[in-house]
């Protein structure tokens, strides 16, 4: 069996022997995988995530310095059960599935894991009770951004919407353009997106944003005082020009330092700042500032499973709608390559590692 190993830094493809699915656990053959913006930070930071998450109490994060298999955005195909299996689904069915793995020493995460193979391979296995069957009519590519849409679901979650909220992204890479789609599916508005490119200010406009803009102080205000909000609370209320005030929140989503700072100096007054984006440096920010103009800072990670079941329906109701950001294809040997090309920016959404040829 195939796969692109990651070790100290580097991507190889190897030979390495074909998993044995355990109890409860289902051979199963990827067909597609995305590439996170986690792997991206994997890559070149995989000790400072390891010790983050030792701090936070999960223990069981990769050594980069031992072979790992990643890959946790994966449409696969069933193949074979481990013993105790009830065997829900046919072999050949599509599916998708939670990336982690309940084994005798706790929880795995699939693709940073030393000892389970992640989605950029010819096999992995995956539990049983964590897959969902993909209905026919939806692309391999398209079921595959069922992960990180999960993501979006938690953070639009956590940003509590009502029809009277009016929201700002920050960063239109795939979680920003996940939200926007998530808010626009669920109805909620309006959108304002924001990226210094310009094709994704494109994606930005498809998923359903009502305007976009590159970085841009004077207009940001300017699109805030258009919804009855003010960045100052010694501004008086007739510069609102007696517009109801849209309730305000911000979705940071860039995960760059001083990008906190920069987006409570563009927040309106009692604006909810969720942060999506993952800095790997030690940030700072003024608590004065903030304080001033009543903001507030959620930090939201990962999702929950009822998320993943949303996020799987949500692609089911309109799979034509999230189509257009899968914006390339890689095999197994080019893996490298496409983390290269990534980590360089520009107008790339998401791009899929191909490990065979059997595209659904």
């Amino acid at each position: 069996m195939k796969a692109s190993v990651f070790q100290s830094g580097k991507f190889s493809v190897q030979d390495l022997p074909s998993p044995t699915p355990g109890p409860g656990e289902v051979l199963v053959r990827p067909l597609v995988c995305g590439i996170c913006g986690s792997d991206l930070h994997t890559r070149h930071h995989a000790h400072s995530l390891a010790e983050l998450f030792q701090r936070g109490g999960f223990q069981k994060f990769m050594d980069p310095e031992k072979p790992t298999v990643m890959g946790h955005e994966f449409c696969c195909e069933v193949l074979d059960f481990g013993p105790g299996c009830e065997k829900k689904f046919e072999r050949g069915t599509r599916i998708v599935g939670l990336p982690f793995l309940e084994g005798a020493n706790g929880i795995e995460l699939v693709g940073y894991s030393n000892h389970y193979y992640g989605a950029f391979a010819e096999e992995m296995v995956l539990q049983e009770k964590s897959m969902f069957s993909v209905p026919d009519h939806v692309e391999s590519d398209v079921a595959a951004l069922a992960e990180p849409l999960s993501v979006a679901v938690r953070a639009v979650r956590a940003a509590e919407p009502t029809k009277d909220t009016a929201f700002t992204i920050y960063g239109c890479g795939p979680v920003g353009l996940f939200i926007i789609a998530r808010l626009r599916h669920l109805g909620f508005g309006p959108i304002l997106a924001i990226d210094p490119d310009p094709q994704r200010r494109v994606l930005a406009e498809m998923m359903g944003a009502d305007e976009v803009m590159e970085p841009s102080t004077e207009k940001v205000e300017q699109w805030w005082n258009r919804h009855g909000q003010t960045l100052s609370k010694w501004t008086v209320s007739t510069s609102r020009n007696n517009v109801p005030a849209k309730r305000p929140v911000i979705f940071e989503c860039v995960g760059k330092v001083g990008m906190i700072q920069s987006i409570a100096e563009e927040a309106p007054v009692e604006c909810l700042i969720v942060v999506v984006g993952l800095c790997m440096q030690t940030d700072k920010f003024e608590p004065g500032f903030m304080l001033q103009k009543d903001l507030q800072l959620r930090f939201v990670l990962a999702y929950s499973p009822e998320d993943f079941v949303k996020a799987n329906q949500m692609i089911s109701d309109a799979p034509q709608r999230l189509a257009p950001l899968v914006t390339g294809h890689v095999t197994l040997d080019d893996v490298e390559k496409a983390f290269d090309r990534l980590e360089r920016g520009g107008s790339d959404a998401k791009v899929m590692v191909s490990p065979t040829d059997l595209l659904g």
